[in-house]
């Protein structure tokens, strides 16, 4: 198995809508963000769309979809259904605030966004549970995947409101983006220690020998799930994931939470937060498929 970035796109695009959508859900309950639920809808759809693209890409062959999606409780087929009625909830909340004399979509409307908004991540997450790939097999990965979606959306409604002009919406987003990126830095580090912990399920193989390396010794399966912490991708994890991807969001969108930044100023301070968010939860996914990578490698799961 090798880094499928397909996947990975997939999964990050699909948090992305999530986030988007559920950032617009909160404000419309507060009764805040009005002018920008329109940008809001097409953003989601956006990113929903770049995430299925990204899918094909993957399976690439028409056949291969036709089996992948030909399982009703298969991980793809499960996904697929969650981006439908992700797709359908968008829809139904643009054509209610159409309707709606006020311009504003109603609160159900605003409820049912947040919770298929959060099913989304979760869903992904969840098809990713597999006893064959231990460090993916944990109730962590959707949760990260949910923690990641409430950072995301927070700081890309910051940029919908500067671009919309809808300063109402801009401290609330940032407080929800203060409080995504914290709790995405502490459950990363929770999930990276857990997977430090992962060594004893896997178990070596008796005898080995790799003839493209002859005079090299195989790896402890310590070595592999310890890498995130303290070995060879420590320094991507502290540095890409927390310190960029998590810590840096977290003070600028505390800045424009606690008004040190004003609102109608927050817009360019909200693009450098997400490019940060962006690359550190790429990294993280990187890292997951690294760790899967070279434990399969070398050794096989302990039944």
């Amino acid at each position: 198995m090798e880094i499928q970035w397909p996947l990975i796109l997939f999964t990050f695009f699909n948090c992305l809508a999530g986030g988007i959508f559920l950032m617009q859900g909160i404000l419309t309950l507060s009764g805040k963000g009005k002018a920008m639920q329109l940008a809001s809808c097409i953003s989601a759809i956006v990113a929903l769309a770049i995430g299925g693209l990204s899918v094909f890409f993957h399976l690439q062959h028409p056949l291969r979809m036709l089996n992948g999606f030909g399982h009703i409780t298969s991980g793809i087929t499960i996904e697929l259904i969650f981006v439908i009625v992700f797709a359908i909830a968008v829809v139904l909340y643009f054509l209610m605030m159409r309707r709606s004399e006020e311009g504003v979509a109603p609160k159900w409307c605003a409820v049912l966004a947040i919770v298929v908004s959060l099913a989304l991540p979760f869903a992904t997450g969840d098809s990713y549970l597999m006893s064959a790939i231990p460090v993916w097999d944990t109730m962590l990965l959707p949760l990260y995947y949910v923690v990641a979606t409430v950072m995301l959306g927070g700081l890309a409604a910051m940029i919908i409101a500067g671009v919309t002009k809808a300063d109402d919406a801009v401290k609330l987003s940032a407080t929800v983006a203060f409080i995504g990126a914290v709790v995405c830095a502490i459950v990363s580090i929770i999930y990276a220690a857990a997977i430090s912990g992962m060594g004893s399920h896997y178990t070596e193989m008796q005898y080995y020998f790799d003839p493209t390396l002859p005079d090299v010794a195989m790896r402890q399966s310590e070595q592999i799930t310890g890498a995130i912490l303290a070995g060879e991708h420590a320094v991507a994890f502290w540095l890409g994931n927390v310190a960029i991807g998590c810590a840096v969001p977290a003070v600028l969108a505390a800045l424009v939470m606690t008004g040190k930044i004003p609102a109608e100023k927050a817009l360019a301070v909200a693009v450098v937060a997400l490019v940060c968010a962006v690359i550190g939860t790429i990294v993280w996914r990187v890292l997951l498929y690294e760790v899967a990578v070279n434990a399969l490698i070398q050794f096989q799961w302990a039944l």
